[in-house]
């Protein structure tokens, strides 16, 4: 059996994603999941915390072993601490439950942090990381180690300090299982046939996932990330090569705001056409091809995919 030997450098993203009380992802509108994309993060600790089991060891009245049963260990749970170096509201408050603070216009910028007890609100972490080997050789594209929790709970804001200095704040939380996760709201692996999401959804017992995918990390938001244009990627029909990939625009956000990009994956790229429209391009080389689109005002992004020639 082949496997893929590396060692993850660096950290490089985060996304939080808010869960409802069953820990199924929730989605906003248009079914875009409600999230924070940061890469204001110092570090991401995962401590586990182990059940040791209970060990059963029984003599007979001589002295003499009767019944022997070591214990067994488990991971009960991990418990995750999550480093910030840059304050995000929306960021604090999905991870924590605690209340968001609204000024004049509607814009985050605080949190209160209050008393009660948070039984209502979770969030599924995902990070990512650089590699060791880097893009070169046989290798087409950067990888990243990916490390998924698909459900915390019990966020809250640890110690901090002001003081002549920067200050660091720390989001702390238990990871536990979350079979409501299933494969995930996102795509996060680049495979030759396209984009795709998990292969096997996460299961009842299931507390990390965590591998190398060739997919990258999307852009880093302030806030919660909007919801990036949408639409769908295919074969031009009027290339009898199978060649040209054609971007037809599904929705677009209004003005304004409205402008986005279409990152073709072989270094060009073509203005977002109007929503019900086309772009296309035609590509000089088969392969499997990372079609990224990005609002140019927030720089949310959507991953889409094309194999050329089509089939």
């Amino acid at each position: 059996m082949s496997a893929v030997c590396d060692t993850p450098v660096k950290g490089k993203m985060l996304r939080a994603t808010k869960l409802g009380v069953c820990g199924d992802p929730i989605l906003g509108a248009g079914g875009w999941p409600v999230h924070v994309t940061s890469k204001g993060f110092i570090s991401v600790e995962y401590a586990a915390e182990v059940d040791d089991g209970e060990e059963i060891d029984q003599k007979d009245a001589n002295g003499d072993r009767l019944v022997y049963e070591p214990a067994r260990r488990r991971i009960k749970l991990y418990n995750v601490t999550v480093t910030c170096g840059r304050v995000d509201p929306e960021l604090y408050t999905l991870f924590t439950g605690q209340p968001v603070l609204l000024d004049e216009d509607g814009t985050a910028t605080g949190l209160r942090i209050t008393s009660r007890l948070n039984l209502d609100s979770a969030v599924a972490l995902e990070v990512w990381s650089g590699t060791q080997l880097k893009r070169c050789g046989t290798m087409a594209r950067p990888r990243f180690g990916y490390f998924l929790l698909p459900q915390i709970i019990d966020g809250m804001i640890g110690d901090f300090t002001i003081e002549n200095g920067a200050a660091n704040f720390t989001l702390t939380g238990k990871a536990i299982e979350n079979p409501e996760w299933g494969v995930g709201p996102y795509d996060v692996y680049l495979r030759t046939t396209g984009v795709a999401p998990l292969t096997d959804p996460m299961g009842d017992d299931d507390l990390l996932h965590l591998d190398w995918t060739l997919l990258p990390p999307p852009a880093p938001t302030c806030g919660l990330t909007p919801r990036p244009p949408d639409g769908t990627v295919a074969a031009d029909d009027s290339d009898e090569t199978n060649m040209t990939a054609e971007f037809t625009a599904t929705w677009v956000p209004g003005p304004p705001g409205a402008e986005y990009t279409v990152d073709w994956g072989d270094g060009t790229s073509a203005a977002g056409p109007a929503e019900a429209a086309s772009v296309s391009h035609q590509y000089a080389s088969p392969g499997t091809y990372l079609v990224t689109v990005t609002h140019t005002a927030s720089g949310a992004q959507r991953f889409l995919s094309f194999v050329a020639p089509a089939t």
